[in-house]
């Protein structure tokens, strides 16, 4: 018997699936997560799902927002930076641009490294490559004193080493042989090959700033599963929607901050639709991502809280907007979230200390959750406490507790619309031409909601709706990419030149995989430019399918379809400039295909419950989602309890379970 395990950590819950590798029984389980100590709850997840024998585990892949915490909160690396001589000021300073026009109160995003921890180097290379000055070992020794036990990690971003890495690889080289071997060194032409020297020293800080934090992580995970008799792989996802083992993702930690949202995407892209608005809604955020015409949509680069990221990532789109979002009051009006409740204390009715009302507690009292059967039964419900703060909370406005739980569920629910409509609706995308995919802990329960808000006529709710994330890492491949800036016309780009830097970034890859001892599997290699018309700043990506080789008209008729289908229009009279090339490598891992359930049609009514939609009051029948089966048919008002979620099929819609065990919800 083989069987893999994935974990998704979130701000409250850690959601665990193990799949048999032979069946293809998939068994769940959802454990609160320990902030503390991450590995603490997975562990606990895990040895409820293996029974101990993790001798008959071949990989576990987890995600977790940690990374992405550490920054938001600021609670990272104590850092420094090394660059060159003139260049201090590059990271502070930043771009001019102002992201938010009209905003007069607009600051931007304070450092990660104040200036006093940046430090200069006598070197230089020039903007063609060549060393002008070459780094001296007397140079970078002479910092050591200044640099010895004051830091977790140093991150060293020389100027264009992208373009030429010979410098910035002595300073690293000297800095590891000197300091701590603890210290952990980044060099930005490691991390991000590309030029725009702000981008580049921003990604190398931000890798510097949370590495240390997925090092101990990683570090302990390791070790505890070693104690158990874990021999297989351990892996970490990508910010990108693959997988890299975990060791690597300690060095590389930038390219796992948005580890935890990216698994849901990446299921998405599983199910069997052309065109998906995927979210999840956990304890504390509302996850939102696309699937455009069967394909999962990416960015070559990222921001985060401010800082810009040059590494591949899944466009997520997320807001403060979860289960665990407190509900306040601000100059006599509601207002739901960002702060949220989180695994501690955690919502009134978790009965941990939690004293504020949240969407969960909302939910509770508008009969949208069933006491009895939250968690599977599992987890105890404080229904009397919950609607006493909500009482008490509605009284603030003059309302009642139910009006006021209303209120709170439709201030969240206009909230995560409005995140829909930010990827689709403001980039000409008709979100009605879309299904919508729910998943997450709270995710089925809002999503009817959601859609009839957006004139969307499809809900999907997958099987194991709450640990669907933690599913969809399993289906994730391992990925890698590469990028190296390389600045041509396209009407002057030779084959010669075209072909070799695909070559070079190819054996680069190579040489990745045969580290992670995989360079014999089978894979596939996806090539791709990054262009724009000459003069202009920002880029926009070209897939060159394999085999097409350097067809200059065919990569031009390309770019310019991209370009009129993103902004409306395009200039064919003008030169267009290659900037980079990228190239990544997948290999394939084996899938976990959901199946469904035969049976008969029909399912018992195992609780009946008073629930309330638009202020009017309904007996709504609770079904348990294990006596579903492929043909199954409920008409609404409803709730759908399970172990890992709770549907809810609000009035005038409709529940059919299909034959992959997916819950299809429309309107009547």
């Amino acid at each position: 018997m083989s069987y893999r395990l994935a974990a998704d950590v979130g701000g409250t819950f850690t959601d665990v699936v193990m799949v048999d590798d032979e069946t293809g029984i998939l068994k769940t389980t959802k454990v609160l997560t320990t902030p503390q100590a991450l590995e603490a709850g997975m562990l606990k997840g895990f040895d409820e799902l293996t029974s101990g024998k993790y001798e008959e585990i071949t990989s576990i892949v987890h995600g977790t927002t940690s990374g992405l915490n550490s920054v938001i909160e600021r609670r990272g690396a104590h850092c420094a930076l090394i660059t060159t001589k003139g260049f201090r000021d590059v990271y502070e300073i930043a771009r001019a641009n102002r992201p938010e026009i009209y905003n007069n109160h607009y600051r931007k995003p304070e450092p990660l490294i104040p200036r006093r921890d940046i430090y200069e180097i006598e070197e230089r290379t020039t903007y063609a490559g060549e060393v002008e000055k070459e780094v001296t070992y007397e140079t970078v020794k002479e910092l050591i004193p200044r640099l010895e036990g004051q830091y977790e990690a140093i991150a060293v971003c020389l100027i264009n080493s992208y373009i030429n890495t010979e410098n910035e690889q002595k300073v690293c080289r000297i800095l590891k042989e000197n300091l701590n071997g603890e210290v952990i060194v980044t060099a930005s032409h490691e991390i991000a090959r590309e030029s725009r020297e702000y981008e580049r020293v921003s990604t190398a800080v931000l890798n510097a700033y949370v590495a240390p934090s997925t090092r101990h992580h990683v570090h302990a995970l390791t070790e505890e599963l070693r104690k158990r008799g874990f021999k297989g792989t351990l892996y970490m996802m990508q910010s990108s929607g693959g997988v890299i083992r975990a060791e690597m993702a300690a060095v590389r930690a930038v390219q796992t901050l948005m580890s935890g949202p990216v698994g849901g995407a990446i299921g998405a892209g599983a199910i069997r639709r052309e065109n998906i608005i995927g979210f999840d809604i956990g304890g504390t955020s509302f996850d939102v991502s696309l699937v455009v015409n069967g394909k999962i949509e990416t960015a070559v680069e990222a921001e985060m809280e401010g800082f810009p990221i040059l590494a591949p990532t899944v466009n997520v789109f997320s807001i403060g907007a979860g289960g665990g979002s407190i509900a306040w009051e601000e100059a006599g009006g509601m207002r739901v979230g960002p702060q949220s409740a989180g695994a501690a204390p955690g919502p009134v009715c978790y009965d941990k200390g939690g004293t504020e009302p949240t969407i969960t507690d909302a939910d509770l009292v508008l009969g949208h959750l069933s006491p009895g059967h939250f968690l599977g039964g599992r987890m105890k419900i404080n229904e009397y406490k919950t609607k006493e703060i909500f009482a008490a909370y509605g009284e603030k406005f003059g309302l009642d507790m139910v009006t006021a739980g209303e209120g709170v569920c439709t201030i969240a629910n206009h909230k995560m619309a409005d995140a829909i409509r930010e990827l689709t609706v403001r980039r000409g995308i008709d979100p009605r031409k879309f299904s919508i995919l729910a998943f997450g802990g709270a995710g089925p329960m809002h999503a009817a909601l959601i859609a009839g808000e957006l004139d969307i006529k499809e809900v999907i709710v997958p099987a194991n709706p709450g640990v669907f994330s933690a599913w969809g890492m399993l289906q994730a491949d391992i990925r890698h990419d590469a990028a190296v800036t390389s600045l041509c016309l396209l009407n002057r780009l030779k084959e010669e030149e075209f072909e070799q830097n695909f070559e070079c970034l190819k054996e680069e890859l190579q040489e990745v995989l045969e580290k992670e001892g995989i360079g014999r599997r089978k894979k596939q290699y996806i090539c791709s430019l990054d262009m724009r018309y000459f003069g202009q700043e920002y880029t926009i990506s070209v897939d060159i399918p394999e085999g097409r080789g350097c067809c200059r008209d065919d990569i031009e008729e390309q770019f310019n379809s991209i370009y009129e289908r993103l902004y409306g229009h395009h200039s064919p009279d003008d030169m267009i400039e290659v900037v980079n090339y990228r190239m990544t490598v997948i290999v394939p891992v084996k899938k976990s295909p959901a199946a469904g359930k035969a049976g008969e049609g029909s399912a018992d009514i195992i609780d009946r419950l008073p629930g309330y939609f638009d202020g009017v009051r309904y007996d709504m029948n609770v079904y348990a989602r294990e006596q579903l089966v492929a043909g199954s048919r409920i008409e609404g008002p409803a709730i759908i309890a399970e172990l890992t979620s709770t549907t809810v099929v609000p009035p005038k819609w409709k529940l059919t379970v299909d034959e992959a065990d997916s819950m299809i919800i429309t309107r009547v």
